[in-house]
């Protein structure tokens, strides 16, 4: 019987994405559609992959044709993003009590060199310290749901049952066609995760 490994996702699902929350505290809502609309989309891409270096990524933020819209400044984005953080409680005391059973449990992210910044913080620096591996897209140059995100993960750690938490659909269905054990993560209902694991490994916590 092969041994379980625990692969969490890391925004929206140990910790709601401070993203989000620092854009609604810096940009009224009647001004979203013009961020969503002129945002450089390969730029993200790109620096979560770390193709690019933060200034690069400041410069690409925004499509010409938005940069004198009044939106945010990209360095005040981060600034607020990282003035606090937020964990998912739920999350994280699954996760402290599949460490302390003796579980193997990684973490899989599409994240920039930010998630530095993140690390900062105890109440998520010490839990993502004690985990077995942390993997972030911008040291990989690959992102969740491509295939090779998955493999990179099978090749370290062979042979594991593995066992996928993630709050993105695509990236648990691909998991799913890789013949992982899934569950897709729902940060407004957080216990259904502890319902999953019980019920799939009733010993684990």
């Amino acid at each position: 019987m092969r041994s379980p490994l625990f692969v969490f996702d890391l925004m929206d699902t140990l910790i709601h994405d401070p993203f989000h929350l620092a854009l609604k505290e810096l940009l009224p809502r009647e001004h979203w559609e013009d961020f969503k609309n002129g945002r450089e989309k390969q730029a993200f891409l790109d620096f979560e992959m770390g193709r690019i270096e933060e200034e690069d990524f400041f410069n690409r933020f925004y499509l010409d044709s938005y940069k004198d819209k009044g939106l945010p400044h990209p360095k005040d984005l981060k600034e607020k993003m990282f003035s606090s953080v937020r964990p998912i409680q739920e999350s994280i005391d699954i996760v402290k009590s599949l460490r302390a059973k003796g579980f193997s449990v990684i973490l899989a992210s599409n994240y920039s060199i930010w998630y530095k910044e993140i690390l900062k913080f105890p109440e998520i620096g010490e839990v993502l310290h004690s985990l077995n591996a942390l993997y972030f897209s911008c040291e990989m140059g690959v992102r969740k749901p491509a295939q090779e995100y998955y493999q990179w993960i099978e090749t370290d750690f062979p042979g594991k049952d593995y066992v996928f938490v993630d709050d993105n659909a695509t990236n648990v269905e691909v998991a799913g066609y890789m013949n992982w054990n899934t569950f897709r993560f729902n940060s407004k209902k957080p216990g259904e995760l502890e319902e999953f694991l019980k019920e799939q490994y009733p010993n684990c916590l």
